[in-house]
């Protein structure tokens, strides 16, 4: 933060111009953590993502038994985090399209966010039957969340899901999985998977470490 500052009064020494050294401070940072940290996210895509959706809408609208181009978009809007939306596509998908893993996968994140658990464990089961890869871990953080909220929750089935996304070890996973157990109240587990994280980024080799490093700088953070 004091480095911040102090390259804020630099530029804006400098360049006698206290707006265009914010701009300038904002590009050396945005350039800075394009290279390194990867916390800044990619504003180019909310545009390149509102460009596609309307060319799938006029496909759909020419074919509306596009189930293709109704996955993508339920997809999409579940980037958009209009669950609402992604559903009403998901579904009109799952007419024509059967046994598609990640469908199962995005109608079950969608069912969770809106909070209608018991659809969304369906279909992450699903998901989760026909493929156990998909996803990469992240229907077992769902179901792991679904399991802990229920007052008898059990503590096998939790046990499954926490060896099964451990088959998923990521500093992502682990940190994600924390944070299921901080909302819960589980403050030592969730101080253990933020210590995982940190550990697992620990490993990553280091060509790859800009794309894992803000789920590990995330974790030290919530392990304090």
């Amino acid at each position: 933060m004091l480095k911040g500052f102090a390259l804020y009064f630099i530029l804006s020494m400098l360049t006698r111009n206290p707006f265009l050294a914010l701009i300038l401070l904002f590009v050396i940072y945005a350039v800075a953590d394009k290279a390194y940290f990867g916390f800044l996210p990619d504003f180019i895509a909310p545009f390149k993502r509102n460009s596609r959706i309307k060319t799938l809408l006029a496909e759909l609208e020419l074919n509306p038994a596009n189930a293709d181009s109704a996955q993508e978009l339920g997809v999409l809007y579940f980037e958009k985090r209009n669950y609402n939306r992604a559903l009403q596509f998901l579904k009109k998908a799952n007419e024509k399209v059967f046994n598609s893993p990640r469908l199962y996968l995005y109608m079950g994140m969608a069912y969770m966010e809106l909070n209608r658990s018991t659809e969304g464990k369906q279909a992450l089961d699903q998901a989760v039957g026909l493929d156990r890869k998909v996803g990469h871990g992240l229907p077992y953080i769902y179901l792991l969340q679904y399991e802990l909220k229920r007052s008898n929750h059990f503590f096998d089935e939790i046990k499954v899901l926490e060896e099964g996304l451990g088959s998923f070890a990521s500093a992502e996973n682990f940190y994600r999985m924390g944070v299921v157990y901080k909302k819960q109240g589980d403050r030592q587990k969730a101080r253990h998977m933020f210590e995982c994280a940190i550990q697992e980024y620990s490993y990553v080799p280091k060509r790859l470490r800009r794309i894992h490093r803000k789920w590990a700088v995330f974790s030290w953070i919530n392990r304090l």
